[in-house]
């Protein structure tokens, strides 16, 4: 082959002219003709092109070169980049596996690099427990070399500082300040890229939630408050109001001390009872303990829900105590265990609706133990 072919003789490949490639004067790898730094070791070339600007599409370009088999380098927007490395070793009974991220921001009007990095050493085997992860950075710097001993293996040792004095030298190069972080930069609209979401404070939200469901367990404790006490007025109204033979005993009273059994009253099977509303009276006020409690209600509807319970003076609205359904509409007598001494009430609920417990009428009666002499 002669001097001046182009073309090899035997393959017929072309050439490569040699005397125009461009070699790292540091290391001596090869360069791209326009790289002002070397990818391999960091150095700064001593040949520059003159026509390069010194703005952030130089900056850009140069920070994008740097992407090695090693190293990957991602353009997210015009004003950020970010890198990424993961390596390893391992043995028989060992695993290393280290992972290097670094993130370089852009500010046009400040003339300003801002670089953070982070690096975290994970191990898993013999020496290092089941699992260990460690951060391998002091401050806002990586450490330049990683360096171990894995177990039945060989040493490992990994460097990747020059990376942060790459970006520093080509601020540098640009007249650019360079600005090394501890906490990783937000990427926000002014970055080019997708709108960095600000998260609404979680207490905020929660705080005004809480104190509206408040005010609505207090209005919902006053209403049912209240309309126990005025279901309590309408029924004390209307037995006030019925036919002799159904009133209360006014004289014995809250006087238990007085008390005296009076004959049982008898179930009124005609005429009109408390003007036809809904009506419920013992046949006792006062009961031996052990004596059967009998309820005669009046006006019921004869819906197949309705009921009549026995429950201790003072329960909630919604206590179903003792209870039977009404067997039939109108009047008539329904009959209960005898409840331990102490005071009661017998409760009916008409014309009832699952979850709603509207007392339609009651009547309260005591359960002593001694019977009277």
């Amino acid at each position: 082959m002669g001097r001046e072919d182009v073309f090899c003789r035997n393959c017929g490949s072309r050439f490569t002219d040699e005397s125009n490639s461009k070699k790292c004067s540091s290391c001596g790898k090869p360069m791209e003709q326009n790289a002002v730094f070397c990818t391999y070791c960091g150095n700064r070339s001593e040949k520059r092109e003159e026509g390069n600007a010194e703005g952030t599409s130089h900056i850009r370009s140069q920070l994008t070169a740097l992407a090695n088999e090693f190293l990957s380098v991602r353009e997210v927007s015009p004003v950020w980049l970010e890198f990424s490395s993961q390596t390893g070793a391992q043995s028989p009974l060992q695993k290393v596996n280290i992972q290097y991220d670094a993130v370089v921001q852009l500010d046009q009007e400040k003339k300003q690099l801002t670089f953070w990095e982070k690096m975290v050493e994970r191990s898993v085997g013999t020496n290092a427990g089941f699992f260990k992860e460690m951060k391998v950075q002091k401050g806002i710097k990586v450490d330049k070399k990683i360096h171990g001993q894995l177990l039945f293996g060989g040493k490992y040792g990994f460097e990747y500082g020059k990376l942060r004095e790459v970006a520093k030298n080509i601020a540098a190069e640009c007249g650019w300040q360079f600005k090394t972080v501890i906490f990783k930069p937000k990427m926000n609209m002014d970055s080019g890229g997708s709108p960095y979401k600000k998260k609404i404070p979680f207490l905020k939200i929660l705080l005004p939630v809480l104190v509206l469901l408040f005010i609505a367990a207090l209005g919902t404790a006053g209403y049912l408050f209240f309309s126990d006490r005025s279901t309590t007025t309408t029924s004390q109204t209307e037995i006030g109001g019925s036919d002799s033979n159904l009133e209360d005993s006014s004289d014995n009273a809250g006087n238990t001390d007085n008390m005296a059994p009076a004959e049982p009253r008898v179930l009124q099977r005609s005429g009109t009872v408390a003007g036809g509303r809904p009506f419920v009276i013992t046949d006792k006020d006062v009961y031996n303990y052990g004596e059967r409690i009998k309820v005669h209600y009046y006006n019921a509807p004869g819906y197949s829900r309705d009921w009549i319970c026995v429950v201790r003076a003072g329960s909630p609205r919604t206590a179903a105590g003792n209870y039977k359904y009404i067997p039939r509409r109108g009047r008539g007598v329904l009959s209960f265990k005898p409840p331990r001494p102490g005071n009661y009430e017998a409760r009916a609920y008409y014309s009832y609706s699952p979850f709603q417990y509207t007392i339609s009428a009651r009547h309260s009666f005591t359960v002593v133990r001694q019977p009277f002499e």
